[in-house]
């Protein structure tokens, strides 16, 4: 893979939304849980908060993208990668804008050493043609330190990154000029972004990579899809130096299953996220499996109700269990809304389930879970910011309990070997 440097425009913008609000939202499914405060990110585009991450001094860092227009021409098109930083109260510390042309996205970020930031996405701005994964190192200020794409002249993204020693490991998927197969696509970057190793990992189908998460022995852990048309949920096992060391895929025959969250648990299992229409789903519903360490299937639970139920994003919490974001039509203030859920440590769901949205159409995509229960949420709506398309918001939600069952949903167990206690 070919590695270029580019140079990227940062701006800085006064925050979209000066006081925080959330006119004519409705928050359901558990009467414990409140809405603290909302702020919204517009732009004349559809506007998306793909990642929340946390930052030193109660500070978090939001990042995505402003002003996707799919129906303007290629050389029209100026998405601008976003990354906003609030405090825990909803007061903007920061909204920094960068790229001044093309396709400009963020997808994930994490904060090292010196408080310096690294960020994940995407670009069309120089490199070596059609879309290159995009890596990206500033100062606390937001002022570009280094930035490198990575990739040929196909279709390269970079959706994730986790920490190794001084640097990172940024994660995505391939896809050259004219192929219709993704492959994995992992480069390991020093703190400087220069390049460690790179690694293509590859399937006689299509196989593609969303997440990427350290695990305690010095390797990581990888989640993503494989297959053509009715593929199936993978998950691989790689060394410290990026190579792989086992693989198991998740679904059946009956239907496609589609991964959507990672997380890694304190004891070492690992979690994996998905949407089905296999095990007795309805349409869509949400699945869960847990995996041991070396990657035996331990538990697989669904969830979901009449319509279409899909998660987007999921993080382990303190509490040993993991909380999980996406979107739903099976209940709610009508058409599609954010969609909250749990796992307990056990693998399984637990009762609630909780919705967000208007009347509009509402979809959950980011999530982070703060102490005492309390989670930020992000997403977009057509009724979030008012300047037309899809606007991207971002909320504080206060410590659901999760044990007042949602009639709109059913949990149904299809595979368990976990006890309360494991």
């Amino acid at each position: 893979m070919k590695t270029v440097l580019i140079a990227l425009a940062l701006t800085a913008q006064a925050p979209a939304t000066a006081q925080p609000r959330a006119d004519g939202w409705r928050l359901a499914g558990d009467p414990n849980a409140r809405l603290s405060w909302m702020r919204s990110y517009a732009s004349a585009g559809d506007d998306w908060i793909n990642d929340i991450v946390p930052l030193s001094g109660d500070r978090f860092l939001a990042v995505g993208f402003l002003n996707r227009d799919d129906n303007a021409e290629q050389s029209a098109r100026a998405w601008r990668a976003l990354a906003a930083i609030v405090r825990g109260d909803g007061s903007a510390a920061a909204d920094r804008h960068y790229g001044e042309r093309g396709v400009n996205a963020f997808w994930s970020a994490r904060e090292g050493q010196g408080e310096r930031l690294a960020f994940a996405g995407f670009t069309t701005e120089g490199g070596a043609g059609g879309i290159d994964a995009l890596a990206v190192s500033t100062r606390a200020d937001g002022a570009v330190v280094a930035e490198r794409q990575f990739g040929g002249a196909g279709y390269d993204r970079f959706t994730s990154l986790a920490p190794a020693g001084d640097g990172h490991v940024f994660l995505g998927h391939s896809q050259p000029a004219g192929e219709d197969r993704r492959r994995l696509f992992a480069v390991r970057t020093d703190a400087d972004l220069d390049p460690v190793w790179e690694r293509i990992i590859e399937a006689p189908e299509s196989l593609g990579a969303l997440y990427i998460a350290a695990a305690a022995d010095g390797g990581f852990v990888v989640a993503g899809g494989i297959g053509s048309g009715e593929g199936d949920i993978v998950v691989i096992k790689l060394d410290g130096d990026g190579r792989e060391l086992w693989r198991r895929t998740i679904g059946s025959a009956e239907a496609s299953d589609v991964n959507h969250g990672l997380a890694l648990l304190a004891n070492g299992n690992i979690v994996v996220v998905g949407y089905s229409r296999s095990w007795g789903a309805r349409d869509n519903d949400l699945l869960a499996a847990t995996l041991s360490p070396t990657g035996e299937v331990l538990a697989i639970d669904m969830l979901g109700g009449a319509g279409d139920d899909r998660p987007i994003l999921a993080k382990a919490d303190a509490a040993g269990g993991v909380v999980i974001v996406g979107q739903t039509a099976s209940a709610g203030a009508g058409g599609t809304d954010l969609m909250l859920a749990r796992l307990g440590p056990d693998g399984s769901f637990m009762p609630g389930v909780i919705t967000l949205g208007t009347a509009a159409e509402d979809h959950g995509t980011a999530i982070h879970p703060l102490g005492g229960g309390d989670l930020l949420v992000a997403g977009y709506s057509n009724a979030a910011g008012g300047r037309g398309g899809q606007d991207a918001f971002l909320a504080r939600l206060s410590a659901p309990s999760w044990g007042r069952s949602n009639p709109a949903f059913e949990r149904r167990q299809v595979r368990s070997s976990l006890s309360s206690s494991d």
